[in-house]
């Protein structure tokens, strides 16, 4: 676990260490499982983080550059294990996938609009993050 936090202070996005203010979180309710995507904003001429909590334990921590397209794919083990209820869909394997992805005005960035999936669920629907 502290090799964990080492990784993600190295990002800064648990940190604060590069952060300019506190993070834009937004959560949803799916299958009785409490979603939470985050933004945190870098400090100026830095680069954002996005954040994804299910049930408070991270998921994923991702700077802006590789936040619009994700996917990331979980097997789960035979036996019994601990697991996300949403990881335990029937299949051998689940995956969460989608991203935050950009829009423009007059030539710059203005926001994300965040979708994700978790197998055939919608975690994360239309949340946007508008940029000032």
């Amino acid at each position: 676990m502290k090799s964990l936090f080492s990784f993600i202070c190295l990002l800064g996005a648990v940190c604060g260490a590069q952060a300019a203010e506190a993070p834009q979180c937004k959560q949803q309710t799916v299958e009785k499982s409490l979603i939470e995507i985050c933004l945190v904003k870098g400090a100026a001429f830095q680069h954002d983080f996005y954040t994804l909590k299910a049930d408070k334990t991270l998921i994923f921590a991702l700077v802006d550059d590789y936040a619009d397209n994700v996917q990331l794919e979980h097997t789960v083990p035979d036996g019994e294990v601990i697991e996300f209820p949403l990881s335990m869909q029937g299949g051998k394997s689940v995956t969460i996938k989608g991203g935050c992805v950009p829009e423009s005005k007059d030539g710059y960035e203005s926001a994300r609009v965040c979708n994700f999936y978790w197998g055939k669920h919608q975690i994360v629907k239309d949340v946007r993050f508008e940029f000032d």
